[in-house]
């Protein structure tokens, strides 16, 4: 396995949010240590404020279509749950009047009216079918032509974001890996020097203990004078 090869392996299973140093620290792949750092991230958590709604604190919007009673009208009805009215398909029939107006000249005027209305509908209806037929086609294929465009160009965009994530991690394991070793140096320097610290200090607590045995002795021998 070549060095790049080993360099692009992905990162150990880690949580970011405990660690910065994926490649280095990994104490956290103990299900112990996991456990524990999960707990005391959660206690944590839990003092945060607002805990939950954090949208609490602010009134709740209200539209206000006073100047629009079209859009007043339907957004009572969304708020009153109800049912949205089915679209009136009388002006797309050809009734003739009704019976007892059979004899107004005004109400097959209207009839009429409303055929030739219809009429006009099927003719347009008629002719942008045809126009439908005769240039849809070139259309569909050309909108398909700008969907291939735009999906290669995205997924040009999203290989150059790949490639970067890529390098960006190899630089950053390479980085962690050059640098675990010191890390890891100054960590067991650390801890030495906790550990002398902890022995010092129990020396020099040994040490008072001893002085002030001392010192009594010394204060009862010259009380015993």
């Amino acid at each position: 396995m070549s060095t790049e090869a080993a360099l692009a392996l992905p990162a150990p299973t880690v949580d970011e949010s405990q660690t910065a140093l994926p490649y280095v620290d990994g104490q956290y792949n103990d299900p112990q240590v996991a456990k524990k750092v999960n707990a005391l991230i959660q206690a944590e958590m839990r003092t945060f404020k607002p805990d939950r709604d954090y949208l609490e604190p602010w009134p709740v919007y209200e539209p206000n279509f006073d100047n629009h009673p079209l859009l007043q009208a339907e957004w009572m009805r969304v708020c009153d749950q109800q049912p949205m009215s089915k679209i009136d398909t009388s002006r797309y029939q050809l009734d003739p009047p009704p019976p007892d107006m059979q004899s107004d000249p005004a109400a097959w005027k209207h009839a009429v009216q409303n055929a030739q209305a219809q009429l006009e509908q099927q003719a347009t209806r008629l002719v942008n079918l045809e126009l439908l037929q005769q240039h849809g086609g070139n259309l569909w294929r050309a909108h398909l032509n700008v969907l291939d465009a735009s999906s290669a160009h995205l997924k040009r965009a999203d290989g150059a974001l790949s490639e970067q994530l890529e390098v960006i991690n190899r630089k950053r394991k390479s980085e962690q890996l050059a640098a675990g070793p010191r890390l890891q140096a100054l960590e067991r320097d650390w801890v030495g020097g906790v550990k002398k610290n902890l022995e010092i200090e129990a020396q020099c607590l040994k040490l008072e203990a001893e002085n002030a045995m001392l010192h009594e002795a010394v204060e009862a021998k010259r009380r015993g004078r």
